[in-house]
């Protein structure tokens, strides 16, 4: 039976020609999946393009511009129907958290594998607000102290899912967070195949998006050593009190 959705609309923020390229080749070859429906190469003309096409999820780079990244991003997800994903590479300087608490949905890494990439685009598209306030809120907690109050056990849930094998995985990632998949698979004496599809099982039990989301949730509850992974989590965020939901950019 045939799919009669309609395709994933994704539009490009980057200075960069060559990355928009990357991108724009890799989203629509997977057409009627999902198609690119416009890029920006600033911060202005991408709040007048997201106004124009209102598209479903948003690549968004940061870089050098008049107006402030996060503010647009906060800007840009005031539209419940617009998802940001930040697209950094793995040794740029971005400043996750506070992107998460501005509104955006995920972080994809450059470097990731493209089919993860594409995975992201989709997950996040489908994705529940609610799962989205709580990983921001821990994330947020993470990146400001270390440490969050402890007030139920609903990770602890989800971790007790992991398998050994899994966790083993997990830890092989966090001590190399730039590790190849084909290392580490030769690493846990696995194939490589066998790690994609670990990955898939651990992003699913722990509703996460990539990479770098079960990195940063590996070091926010203990994940990282072969002890029991302690109590933990996520805090609930109300999105009215997030920085950027008090005034447009562009009314200033």
């Amino acid at each position: 039976m045939s799919d009669h959705r309609k395709p994933i609309r994704v539009m490009l923020i980057d200075c960069r020609p060559l990355v928009l390229i990357g991108l724009n080749d890799l989203i629509n070859a997977r057409k009627p999946r999902m198609e690119v429906s416009g890029q920006a190469t600033t911060y202005t003309y991408a709040l007048d393009l997201a106004d124009q096409q209102r598209p479903d999820v948003i690549f968004f780079s940061f870089f050098p511009d008049a107006l402030n990244p996060l503010e647009v991003v906060g800007e840009l997800t005031r539209s419940a129907q617009m998802k940001v994903l930040v697209l950094k590479g793995l040794y740029e300087a971005v400043p996750v958290a506070q992107a998460i608490e501005a509104g955006a949905r995920g972080i994809v890494l450059a470097e990731d594998p493209t089919e993860s990439i594409i995975q992201a685009i989709v997950n996040v598209h489908h994705r529940d607000i609610g799962l989205d306030r709580a990983w921001a809120g821990g994330l947020s907690g993470y990146a400001a102290s270390g440490h969050v109050p402890l007030k139920c056990n609903h990770e602890q849930a989800k971790q007790a899912r992991l398998t050994l094998r899994e966790r083993e995985l997990i830890s092989a990632i966090v001590e190399d967070p730039s590790a190849k998949y084909m290392s580490i698979a030769e690493r846990l004496g696995i194939s490589e195949h066998t790690v994609h599809n670990h990955l898939s099982n651990i992003y699913q039990k722990l509703n996460l998006i990539n990479r770098m989301d079960l990195l940063m949730y590996a070091l926010k509850h203990g994940l990282a050593g072969s002890e029991e992974p302690p109590e933990s989590a996520w805090v609930e965020l109300d999105r009215t009190q997030l920085p950027g939901n008090g005034s447009s950019l562009r009314g200033s």
